[in-house]
């Protein structure tokens, strides 16, 4: 369970930086996908013991280094 992601640059081989997760993101059981520039963090659980499932999704501009919410998927 983490409350930031890190960045590994493959092309020189190091971690670059560290970006604070948004505070109501899942911390597991979450979807993740990418389209090279778009991070996207789908719904999940919350908390090192899982607690309850979340709506809640976000996505993570690369670029930008910045967090905005995506639109909540319906409890499964």
């Amino acid at each position: 369970v983490h409350s930031h992601v890190d960045i590994y640059n493959f092309s020189n081989n190091t971690w670059e930086e560290r970006i604070d997760t948004p505070k109501l993101m899942a911390n597991s059981h979450l979807g993740v996908a990418t389209d090279g520039r778009y991070i996207y963090i789908i719904s999940g659980q919350y908390g090192p013991q899982c607690r309850g499932p979340t709506t809640n999704s976000f996505v993570l501009d690369t670029v930008t280094k910045q967090w905005d919410e995506f639109p909540p998927l319906p409890l499964p």
